[in-house]
């Protein structure tokens, strides 16, 4: 059965929703999982799955959020979109861009309640370059990890539960990341 609550997405009981939560190596066993669940629908689709976020850099605490890139190497994002609704991924139409469509799911791992995103992207297009490049310099300068870490630290707080304050705190300290991590692969 499909969940569609695409527009009033259902809060995880209990959950605030902007909290930060120490690293665990629980999300790293839980992408693994949902990789092969996702891997078996989108497996005609050629599409590239990669875990992204805070929870992919070792040592680096977040949100409690799984966030999964998946990158089409070709084919219909519209039916890539309707193979996702059926594994009971929710679509949410305002929170993607033109490069990417974004979606929502929550699952229980070994007790524990998470929240995935997952990002529908064009494999190698810009938005894939710039979270996996982002993710891979973060692993390679554990100094900038605790960085990140203190910016995101200061983001929750700021924020009070306002995504936009959120994203804004952290922006300038990724921008900046990037860019030196284009400049070291030159």
């Amino acid at each position: 059965m499909v969940m569609k609550t695409a527009v009033h997405h259902r809060e995880i009981p209990g959950k605030k929703k902007y909290v930060f939560r120490n690293s665990s190596p629980i999300y790293k066993e839980a992408f693994l999982e949902e990789k092969r669940r996702l891997s078996k629908s989108v497996r005609n689709a050629d599409a590239a799955i990669e875990h992204v976020g805070s929870t992919a850099v070792p040592g680096l605490g977040g949100k409690n959020v799984l966030d999964i890139l998946v990158g089409l190497k070709r084919g219909n994002r519209k039916k890539m979109k309707e193979r996702l609704e059926t594994l009971g991924y929710d679509f949410m139409p305002g929170d993607g861009s033109s490069r990417r469509l974004f979606f929502i799911r929550d699952i229980r791992y070994k007790s524990r309640q998470m929240r995935i995103h997952l990002h529908l992207v064009k494999f190698g297009g810009s938005e894939w370059r710039q979270k996996t490049l982002f993710r891979d310099y973060l692993i390679k300068h554990k100094a900038l990890v605790r960085e990140y870490e203190a910016v995101k630290k200061k983001a929750v707080k700021m924020a009070k539960g306002d995504k936009q304050v959120y994203m804004k705190v952290k922006d300038r300290f990724i921008r900046q990341v990037t860019r030196d991590a284009l400049k070291a692969r030159r």
